[in-house]
């Protein structure tokens, strides 16, 4: 089971802005809830030799790999060429994605769109309900198409492998600024080792910041942020709101 997720998204369309990436902010509330810790995130272009180099980093740094985009028939999909060469095996037709392919298209099937049968070998198929076209999970690497539609109806088949346990999250509001109580902040570090401290400024809304206290169970990301409100009440300032989120393992 997958406890660190990479996401890459792959595709000059994006780097260029001439399409607007919306996949990770899809994926990244679902891959939290299902408590894998996401470690990285990145867009690459549609360059062979740059995708195989940086994937071959990513894959040091995570337990599995997502991406997203470079799937389809035409010249510039070069995603699964560079899956195949971190992998290092070669392309083959995949006999039960050549047998859907056909299937959709019937008479319309021809030798570009046969290329999406094409897997390294020893792939696992991702399921397409809507296109037929499948993703396909490789060298732990799942790969998806980039199209917000499909990636939407395929995503789940990969929660199996990286749910995991959710972590407990305290997130604290205020209208104090960063710099009054950066020392605090050290001070809540320090003394509560184990749980992730993040503070978030905000130049709109009812509050001006919130810090957010990240912990594996609730009661240390609770003390953690009941020891950071003492300290900010001694020194003059107030928390507005507060917002707790239990963890997998302090659910009844």
């Amino acid at each position: 089971m997958a406890k660190r997720v990479g996401i890459v998204i792959l595709g000059d369309e994006v780097l260029k802005a001439e399409t607007r990436e919306s996949n990770i902010a899809y994926m990244l509330p679902l891959l939290n809830e299902w408590g894998a810790e996401v470690a990285l995130c990145a867009i690459l272009p549609d360059d062979v030799s740059t995708v195989v180099r940086h994937l071959r980093w990513y894959l040091a740094e995570v337990d599995l790999l997502i991406l997203t985009g470079g799937i389809g028939p035409t010249p510039d999909d070069i995603t699964r060429e560079a899956v195949a060469a971190v992998a290092g095996v070669p392309l083959v037709v995949h006999p039960e994605a050549k047998t859907c392919l056909e299937a959709y298209y019937g008479e319309r099937m021809n030798a570009s769109r046969m290329v999406m049968a094409q897997v390294p070998d020893g792939a696992v198929l991702i399921p397409n309900p809507l296109s037929a076209a499948p993703g396909f999970l490789a060298a732990r690497m799942a790969v998806f198409p980039g199209i917000p539609r499909l990636l939407r109806e395929m995503f789940f088949w990969i929660k199996p492998l990286v749910e995991g346990k959710r972590g407990a999250r305290v997130t604290l509001y205020s209208q104090a600024p960063e710099s009054a109580y950066a020392e605090i902040m050290r001070e809540t570090k320090a003394g509560f080792p184990g749980v992730s401290i993040g503070s978030y400024p905000s130049l709109e809304g009812e509050f001006r910041v919130r810090v957010v206290f990240r912990a594996e169970d609730f009661p240390r990301a609770a003390a953690s942020a009941d020891f950071f409100t003492e300290k900010l009440r001694t020194a003059g300032m107030e928390i507005s709101r507060r917002q707790e989120e239990r963890g997998t393992d302090d659910e009844p």
